[in-house]
């Protein structure tokens, strides 16, 4: 039995650092044709499914990590880090055909953008999941989805309510806009909804409604806990009869990649332990904020051991009505 199975991106990540580049608005320039030098270069392991893994693993949570990756060099790295973090890789399919996904994250002086290359863990299919085994566990974390994975969304979330697994989900905005993947009639079946303000916004289709209207929105529709991260700002969080409004724990930011995956995986973890919501923001908080204070999604994390020493953070708990 285990405690989280989490879905999602198993990735390659490229960090490519650049000065020399000609910035125009929100824009970066490279020369057509000709030769940029690339002052820094660092390969990591990333992607929502094994980023949140790895993250609950390390807080001792027992986690298994449903995907797929290639048969390749890439593919070799994520297995490596899914053993370092001790999460059990069984249900991690390997791909002859398709290679594993690969982000390059490129950065220059103001922010970064990032390319991507659907790889193996964007074309899961239902076919390959072994469904009698994974109901052995008490919650799903279904991290964002892209491209033919994306279409597993719903069949996930109805197997885990016909068989008593609760549902954690941060979908992404690709499953948000795209109209056949029907989010809002899915959230009624969701325990815990984790968004960034934007994508909140964009499911409500309200881009004027406060964070806190966004929720009460939201929450016509879904009876689980809601969770909105908003950057620098914190995060809100809505259990219905409260409103949790969490400051940031401030650190130097060396890197935001992982910074939404681990941040739900503290979350998560902090009601499997607790089952207390002040302690989960308080975790979660924590657990993201390190996470950025390193370069790569699955640097910094807390590990179970800090548990004992966590700092206090900001909480405003207030009544939602």
């Amino acid at each position: 039995m285990f405690e989280v199975i989490t879905f999602g991106s198993a990735t390659q990540d490229i960090f490519l650092e650049l000065t020399k580049t000609e910035i125009n608005g929100s824009n970066f320039c490279l020369p057509l044709g000709g030769k940029v030098l690339v002052d820094e270069m660092q390969t990591f392991s990333g992607g929502g499914g094994t980023n949140v893994a790895c993250s609950l693993a390390n807080l001792g949570i027992k986690t298994a990590y449903c995907g797929k990756i290639g048969n390749d060099d890439p593919g070799k790295n994520i297995l490596s880090d899914l053993a370092k973090y001790k999460v059990n890789p069984r249900f991690c399919l390997r791909d002859k055909t398709i290679a594993t996904a690969v982000s390059f994250i490129i950065s220059c002086e103001k922010d970064r953008t990032v390319l991507v290359f659907w790889g193996a863990c964007h074309f899961l299919l239902k076919s390959e999941i072994n469904f009698k085994e994974i109901q052995k566990t008490k919650w799903f974390y279904l991290a964002p989805f892209y491209e033919k994975t994306a279409e597993l969304f719903g069949e996930l979330i109805d197997f885990a309510r016909n068989n008593n697994i609760k549902v954690a989900a941060n979908p992404s905005m690709f499953q948000i806009e795209k109209e056949d993947q029907n989010i809002n009639s899915l959230l009624p079946k969701i325990d815990l909804l984790l968004l960034n303000k934007e994508e909140a916004k964009v499911l409500t289709k309200n881009p004027n409604a406060s964070v806190e209207e966004t929720a009460k929105i939201i929450r016509r529709s879904c009876p689980g806990i809601i969770v909105i991260t908003q950057g620098d700002d914190g995060a809100l969080v809505f259990d219905s009869s409260h409103f949790y409004k969490i400051s940031i724990y401030k650190v130097a930011v060396a890197d935001k990649t992982g910074a939404g995956d681990s941040f739900g995986a503290g979350f998560l973890a902090g009601l499997l332990k607790e089952n207390n919501i002040e302690y989960a923001c308080c975790l979660a908080m924590v657990n993201s904020a390190k996470n950025i204070s390193q370069e790569g999604a699955k640097n910094g994390l807390l590990e179970k051991a800090e548990l004992k020493f966590l700092p206090k953070i900001d909480i405003v708990k207030e009544r939602a009505f």
